[in-house]
């Protein structure tokens, strides 16, 4: 047995061998040569294809932003577009029967009219909000995101105007915007809402250098406003941070309850004051007087949960830029 073992392993590796051998000579193979007329000659077929998809690419989305601007005009057109997205979508796709595609209008329209009038009366202001005019903030973001999607790199800095404008709009909205009008925002431009899967927008919903949620003002900042002052305006960056800490602030202030709110300066604000101080160290035009911000938060908020965290931080910059570093042990108080 021992001596024709040796002779079987050889035996099953050559077969293995045998058998893999066609395999690797097929992946070997050459490619096929073209000819130079038949290189020009789909070259030149794919040209043409690339600008009748353009063109027809364009004609499409410019459907469909006309759609979504025609939703944006009125609360009652928001609520139509809306509920004929969520009845194409839920109803027709999925063939349901008359009947059935009947009453789900019918609820949704009784959902969408008490949503929209509230306790307040019209435009109403309760813990449900105005859901008629979150469904114009969604449809508006929605409208930049897919204009932000086509826009080249280089012209992505118009759409910083347009959002800015938006951003204004959405605090000073803020107090109609609470509850069910802030969540039907979000859900109006997300993947998987009505309004997407109906005009089948999903694949315009990725953007570099963009936040996909319309409330989120931070990200909104982070992701592409304050992302393309750092290379175009660095002057600017303070301005711009003091900007989104306010706005986030009034915000919050007239969307949360009065304890959240509350909760949200002692722990989120210095949270938020101390990011500004150490992104202006990095990125702003002085970092001396970033330095000085950040020990303010540090003072100003002693018995915040990151505290400790922060003087750590603060003290292995200061040593990085003395001097003569300083040991934390040595500038322990005694």
């Amino acid at each position: 047995m021992k001596i024709f073992l040796p002779l079987l392993l050889l035996s099953i590796q050559s077969n293995l061998c045998a058998q893999t051998a066609p395999a690797a000579a097929e992946a070997e193979a050459p490619k096929p040569k073209l000819t130079d007329q038949q290189v020009s000659n789909v070259l030149a077929q794919l040209k043409q294809l690339e600008s009748d998809i353009l063109n027809q690419r364009g004609t499409n989305l410019s459907s469909i932003l006309a759609k979504l601007n025609a939703g944006v005009a009125s609360d009652q057109a928001a609520q139509k577009l809306y509920a004929d997205c969520e009845i194409l979508v839920n109803s027709e796709r999925k063939e349901e029967t008359k009947a059935e595609a009947r009453a789900r209008a019918e609820q949704l329209e009784r959902n969408m009219e008490r949503k929209g009038k509230g306790k307040g009366g019209a435009g109403g202001t309760d813990d449900e909000g105005d859901s008629a005019l979150g469904v114009r903030f969604g449809l508006r973001y929605l409208i930049m995101t897919l204009e932000a999607h086509e826009a080249k790199d280089e012209d992505l800095k118009k759409m910083v105007p347009k959002l800015q404008s938006y951003l204004q709009d959405l605090v000073a909205s803020a107090p109609k915007l609470k509850g069910r009008a802030y969540n039907i925002i979000n859900r109006t431009c997300a993947a998987g809402s009505p309004i997407v899967e109906a005009f089948q927008l999903d694949r315009y919903l990725t953007r570099e250098m963009w936040s996909n949620s319309p409330t989120d003002i931070g990200g909104i900042y982070e992701s592409t406003i304050l992302a393309l002052a750092e290379k175009d305006a660095p002057d600017s960056l303070q301005a711009l941070w003091d900007a989104r800490i306010n706005a986030e602030g009034v915000f919050r202030k007239e969307n949360m309850t009065e304890p959240e709110y509350l909760l949200w300066v002692q722990n989120e604000l210095p949270v938020m004051r101390w990011a500004r101080a150490t992104y202006l160290y990095e990125k702003g035009p002085n970092a001396i007087n970033a330095m000085a911000d950040m020990l303010k938060v540090i003072k100003d908020h002693p018995s915040h949960a990151d505290a400790p965290s922060w003087v750590s931080e603060l003290r292995s910059l200061v040593n990085e830029v003395a001097p003569t570093p300083v040991s934390s042990e040595a500038a322990k108080p005694q």
